[in-house]
């Protein structure tokens, strides 16, 4: 990409619904930040397709992450921009969000100086990809109550599924899970469900592309 003229990203925000409409009982409604959250999207990173939809999946984890008895400390793995992370930023106490994509970083930090000040110091950001997190970030994990995932379609490395089927995961009270590969996340979903440590509290599909066979699949998982 060369960038010849006029802004090099487009900036967008994600539109909560502030009513239920009639028809729709299954739409999230979640209470929205009191403030704008912006999102940058230059050509260099992944956007959803379909942000409107995907806004009513980060509306149903701002709807559980708000009932949780404390705000959570939280990490965000597969993270891109911090489309998710920076909406859950009022509900929880710190977040790390990660991604290997070096162009996420910047876009990540140009949304987090349009926040509120008091804000700003709960937002950090690793250029990392998924493994890499679960391997060297001990003590960052330790800390973890909320683990949030988001990765391609492939679905979640090994090191990330035997981290938390098998590592020192104790500290995380909720696991929540996106996925746009329905095989990869059912070979997953088994892997978890099968270690003995984790049950499925909620799960439910998204339809982003009307028409077609593909689904978003949203999961909440919580320790056994």
């Amino acid at each position: 990409w060369r960038h010849v003229v006029g802004s090099t990203s487009i900036t967008e925000y994600l539109r909560f619904p502030t009513t239920k409409s009639e028809g729709q009982k299954g739409v999230a409604n979640p209470t929205p930040p009191s403030y704008p959250v912006p999102l940058h999207f230059p050509p260099t990173v992944f956007r959803q397709a379909n942000l409107d939809s995907f806004t009513n999946i980060v509306g149903r984890i701002r709807e559980r992450v708000l009932q949780m008895d404390e705000k959570p400390f939280c990490v965000e793995l597969y993270g891109g921009v911090g489309t998710i992370a920076l909406n859950l930023s009022d509900a929880v106490s710190h977040i790390v969000s990660s991604d290997e994509n070096p162009n996420n970083l910047k876009c990540f930090q140009d949304s987090v100086k349009q926040l509120p000040a008091e804000i700003q110091p709960l937002l950090d950001y690793k250029q990392k990809n998924a493994a890499d997190m679960v391997t060297s970030e001990s003590d960052l994990f330790q800390k973890c109550e909320l683990l949030v995932l988001d990765p391609p379609r492939k679905g979640l490395e090994d090191e990330v599924v035997d981290y938390l089927c098998k590592g020192h995961c104790s500290s995380i009270k909720l696991l929540v899970y996106v996925s746009c590969g329905f095989q990869a996340f059912q070979r997953d979903c088994d892997a978890l469900l099968a270690s003995g440590r984790w049950r499925v509290e909620f799960a439910e599909g998204h339809v982003l592309f009307p028409g077609s066979d593909a689904v978003e699949t949203l999961a909440f998982f919580v320790p056994k």
